[in-house]
């Protein structure tokens, strides 16, 4: 099924190939803060800094899995957009745009 809310279908198809190292850095460039200690075993977590406690879900992003396949990539670049980012600075963050 394809995403309304995504323009760049080239990139969308493409984003496959992204690994959580990647999401880690992309969300650091977006201003968000990414730990795997927040996590369960080697997944990390994204969350808004303006809300440190981890306890505290308004903080709470998206859980980053180690390893990703398109269709968590894909959840997870949704997840992000539902935060509120735009679709040009999720792909900028990644170093896709």
């Amino acid at each position: 099924m394809a995403e309304e809310r995504i323009e760049r279908k080239d990139l969308w198809q493409g984003i496959g190939k992204i690994r959580q190292k990647d999401w880690g850095e992309a969300a650091r460039k977006l201003g968000l803060d990414f730990s795997k200690s927040w996590g369960k075993g080697s997944h990390g977590v994204i969350r808004d800094p303006k809300f440190p406690d981890p306890s505290d879900t308004r903080g709470f992003i998206t859980t980053i899995q180690k390893s990703l396949g398109k269709q968590h990539n894909q959840r997870i670049f949704k997840q992000l957009l539902d935060y509120g980012f735009r679709e040009d600075d999720i792909w900028r963050a990644l170093g896709m745009l």
